[in-house]
């Protein structure tokens, strides 16, 4: 049973840490990143959803934008953001509202 507890709360813990996601600055995307649309739009109904940043292999790393179209009439993309947190900055990933 000892044996038991021991790997479950090492098995927490190395499951916690693989997903620490915290940053002590913000990151900048790339000058190569178009953060807004680069042209028009190229099917009607289309949203440009900007550039966002994704944890990956221990850090983060930046996906480009791309268009889309929204799963249903009247939805808006809301872009990711930084937040503060006493740990650090964490990435809020954009969604749709």
């Amino acid at each position: 049973m000892k044996y038991i507890l021991i790997g479950a709360i090492t098995f927490l813990f190395s499951f916690n840490s693989s997903k620490a996601q915290f940053v002590r600055v913000r990151l900048g995307f790339p000058a190569s990143v178009a953060v807004g649309a680069p042209g028009p739009s190229p099917y009607a109904g289309s949203v440009w959803v900007g550039p966002e940043w994704r944890w990956q292999g221990g850090r983060y790393v930046h996906v480009p934008g791309y268009w889309a179209r929204p799963r249903r009439a009247g939805l808006v993309w809301v872009p990711g953001h930084w937040q503060y947190t006493r740990r650090g900055y964490v990435w809020r990933g954009g969604r749709w509202r």
